[in-house]
């Protein structure tokens, strides 16, 4: 199990890309914190089951005050990876050191732009000096913590997508472990609307192949699309023949401060154990074997369309 949790339901930036930029949906959707004395709860409740949780999905998790707390507690649980996504401008040395020596495996730092021009359009409010400045103390943290991991979220466009040639001209003096390459999706009424790749499907293949060379170079683990092409009449999608997404709705569990993975789980009254035996979960899964293919489609949200090269 996968655990996707948003502690709180707001963001300091307002990336041109993101759903934060349509103000309604914003007024209407995201708001809420998680309460601190729910974390034990929570814990409790999944974190004894759960592979890996990631701090930090659909909004900002370092607006949230207890994320130190949240980190022990999923650690006193066992729970093997800890992962943190986050735009990165609201850290600073202190936050990287103690949620390091808390237990956290990995700073996920989401950025859509190379140079300063493009970061701090398409990241609105996000200040390019300070994303380096994180860059440097989790690369300097990593002297202390080895095992702490520093990952790039690069969300690509037809307009950012070229800057990538200059990505380790400008960033690989940073120990940075792992870099994916996310092809721009619509998520929502956003401020950026160009959702087609069409100018780039010829030259990705050369790009991506530069990146990769030169992450195996420096013992980088990359995770990219094989291509960007798709139907942009019928999705903006890109296709994949990676099964695994099959296996999404049965070990991705999201949770934030309203909303909890399944409707009828409440997680402050009973644990996963009790619900899955309520509704046959494990029965549920062992039939899945014996379904056509095109029965599992219904419910495939086609999201792991990634080649992964480990360096």
């Amino acid at each position: 199990m996968s655990i996707q949790l948003d502690p709180v339901l707001a963001c300091n930036l307002r990336c041109k890309m993101c759903y934060f930029t349509d103000a309604d949906f914003v007024k209407k959707n995201m708001k809420g914190i998680m309460k601190e004395e729910n974390l034990e709860v929570l814990g409790k409740t999944i974190f004894k089951n759960a592979m890996k949780l990631q701090i930090g999905c659909g909004a900002e998790p370092t607006l949230f005050k207890h994320n130190t707390k949240l980190i022990e507690i999923a650690k006193s649980y066992k729970v093997p990876y800890i992962s943190m996504v986050t735009n990165g401008n609201l850290l600073d040395r202190k936050n990287v050191a103690e949620f390091a020596e808390a237990g956290l495996d990995e700073f996920i730092l989401s950025m859509h732009g190379v140079t300063k021009e493009t970061y701090e359009d398409l990241m609105d409010k996000g200040v390019y000096e300070k994303f380096h400045d994180v860059l440097q103390s989790i690369t300097e943290q990593k002297k202390t913590n080895p095992n702490l991991r520093l990952r790039i979220n690069y969300t690509f466009n037809e307009d950012n997508f070229y800057q990538l040639k200059d990505f380790f001209e400008v960033y690989g003096k940073y120990k940075i472990d792992i870099i994916q390459l996310r092809p721009i999706d619509k998520i929502g009424e956003t401020t950026y609307n160009n959702f087609s790749l069409k100018k780039i499907e010829n030259d990705y293949f050369e790009i991506s192949n530069f990146l990769k060379e030169e992450a195996h170079k420096r013992g980088i683990t990359l995770l990219y699309p094989q291509s960007v092409y798709r139907n942009e009449s019928e999705s903006l999608k890109v296709k994949t023949q990676n099964d695994s997404s099959y296996l999404l709705p049965y070990t991705y569990c999201y949770v934030s401060p309203d909303f909890f993975w399944k409707d009828d789980f409440d997680w402050k009254t009973e644990t996963f154990a009790s619900w899955k035996k309520r509704n046959k979960w494990d029965s549920r899964i062992f039939k899945n074997a014996f379904i056509s293919k095109k029965s599992l489609e219904q419910t495939n949200r086609n999201m792991l369309n990634y080649s992964v090269d480990i360096n």
